[in-house]
């Protein structure tokens, strides 16, 4: 795990500034002032999301139990999990709305962490950054995914495939291609 899960608030202020806040207004349109029974954010960092949710149930699961209590502590009545992605400690269907928010480029393995989710959610939703249509390769490869992967640990992610794990889905982009959502629902001949 890299470094800057140990540092919420220093985490959310480069978030907020090299995107220029877009991420967090990304985040916002794809949950869309979602009211549901149950809510989980899958790689919830320091609960940024919460805010854009009401849900009966609220769930943050994140491998950075320093995150995890500064997100308790921004989100009152949050069910704080330390754990892993890639097996997720609940029941099949038993979750109505899973949300993973720019977790899934930092996972070993993104597909398997989106099949964990479809088991035991009713619908997935999926929120990250994508390379924009606008910009040169050089540039992408070469400074920004660069800059990600030192200071997040993150790399890029196979949408397309990640489309084939739903049998029902909505995909679509935000701010000129930057930013990628994705709904998912039922699970895929992919997914088996």
């Amino acid at each position: 795990m890299k470094w800057i899960y140990g540092h919420p608030r220093l985490y959310d202020f480069i978030d907020s500034f090299f995107s220029g806040s877009r991420s967090g207004r990304a985040r916002k349109k794809a949950l869309g002032g979602l009211a549901v029974e149950s809510f989980l954010e899958i790689g919830a960092g320091s609960g940024k999301s919460f805010r854009h949710v009401t849900s009966g149930l609220t769930i943050g699961l994140d491998a950075s139990v320093t995150m995890l209590e500064f997100a308790r502590r921004r989100v009152p009545g949050l069910l704080a999990v330390v754990g892993d992605a890639h097996r997720l400690p609940f029941r099949d269907g038993s979750i109505e709305v899973s949300f993973f928010s720019y977790c899934l480029r930092g996972l070993a393995e993104p597909m398997d962490a989106v099949r964990e989710a479809l088991r035991v959610s009713r619908k997935v939703v999926i929120v990250d950054y994508d390379k924009p249509a606008l910009m040169p390769e050089i540039l992408w490869r070469g400074v920004v995914n660069k800059f990600g992967h030192a200071v997040f640990g993150s790399r890029d992610i196979d949408f397309e495939s990640l489309e084939r794990l739903a049998g029902r889905r909505q995909v679509s982009d935000l701010y000129g291609g930057l930013y990628k959502v994705m709904v998912l629902e039922g699970v895929g001949d992919a997914g088996s």
